[in-house]
């Protein structure tokens, strides 16, 4: 396959008034560690107490050093409400220090984020608004548009003490047009979200030390995080982005590794039944990623992963994977390139 057809294939993508869907693969880059650390981390760091919680803790353990991911190991072992609560506050104190020193080196100037150079070439067409949709806490999407000089919104109200409110219902305007703005889906919540003391839900200014009371709305893997989903701010969020997905042109994927219930139902409709294109780029495909191209992909699918000559590029017509010598092309800066942003 040569290399203009993917970029063709690509291209393709870019110009359909895509969805983006960014997985845990888009924050790395950043510094934001994956899954495979923050397992690694609650293992050293979760301090269950005696009797239910040290015993499903270690089944949890067991199953991690026997080669599960996170979400498996969680999902196989129901843990105990008490357990669930260390978990998120741990899962939020190991995530949140990686992102506030991202923040710090975009105040200064030192961070370069790809995705703004992506939103910048995506907003070049007649859309005034780009819908992101992510299971990642951190906001290393929020930091893009920021940088970008465009407005994000991710369903609550501008301010510093930030209630929520649902994100089609308000519009920003520059001038006498609509503000270019970046729609933000976080179905599994976001480091600046939380429950206050009264049980509402509001959304805070990452500071260094949590203050009292409050409690982070983040949902972590396993089987618990379907039933929080149910409540907000998570459920306006799932709603939100199965609605963006509805409407999507086209869906561009980064680093997202096709396991999660919440975005994976409507994805597989929306290129299935309605054969939209679809680009995914990421590290390494997961076996979740395969299956989606293999079954569910319809005809206009590129997806790019690593290789050590570099990159393999799968497409329909070539489902077995063909290398592309000389570029990885699966990174976000040589993808923007390849698609002309």
């Amino acid at each position: 396959m040569p290399l203009e057809d993917v970029a063709r294939l690509c291209q393709k993508c870019a110009s359909g008034n895509p969805v983006i869907v960014l997985g845990s693969g888009a924050s790395i880059p950043h510094g934001i560690k994956g899954m495979g650390d923050l397992g690694n981390w609650l293992c050293n760091n979760i301090e269950p107490a005696d009797g239910e919680e040290a015993d499903k803790w270690l089944l949890v353990k067991t199953a991690l050093a026997a080669g599960d991911h996170l979400e498996a190991a969680l999902e196989k072992n129901t843990i105990p409400e008490s357990l669930v609560v260390k978990v998120v506050r741990s899962t939020w104190d190991f995530i949140a220090a990686d992102d506030y020193g991202l923040l710090k080196e975009a105040i200064n100037g030192g961070a370069q984020f790809q995705l703004k150079t992506m939103l910048t070439g995506l907003f070049r067409s007649t859309s005034r608004n780009i819908h992101i949709i992510t299971t990642n806490y951190d906001r290393v999407a929020e930091y893009a548009a920021d940088s970008g000089g465009f407005i994000h919104h991710n369903g609550f109200l501008p301010g510093y003490l930030r209630r929520a409110e649902g994100a089609e219902s308000l519009r920003y305007r520059q001038g006498p047009h609509q503000a270019r703005t970046v729609t933000l889906w976080k179905v599994h919540g976001s480091l600046d979200w939380f429950a206050d003391g009264r049980g509402g839900v509001i959304s805070l200014p990452l500071m260094g030390n949590l203050p009292e009371g409050l409690i982070p709305l983040i949902v972590t893997p396993g089987v618990s995080k379907y039933q929080r989903t149910h409540d907000e701010p998570f459920r306006s969020a799932i709603q939100g982005a199965d609605q963006a997905l509805k409407n999507a042109g086209a869906v561009i994927c980064i680093g997202y590794g096709f396991r999660d219930s919440h975005i994976h139902p409507k994805l597989m409709t929306r290129c299935k039944e309605h054969n939209v294109p679809i680009l995914v780029a990421a590290r390494t495909l997961t076996p979740d990623a395969r299956e989606f191209l293999r079954a569910n992909a319809g005809n206009h699918y590129v997806a790019l992963q690593d290789h050590v000559k570099g990159t393999m590029a799968y497409s329909r017509d070539q489902p077995d994977g063909e290398i592309l010598e000389g570029g990885k092309f699966w990174e976000l800066a040589a993808l923007n390139e390849l698609v002309g942003f």
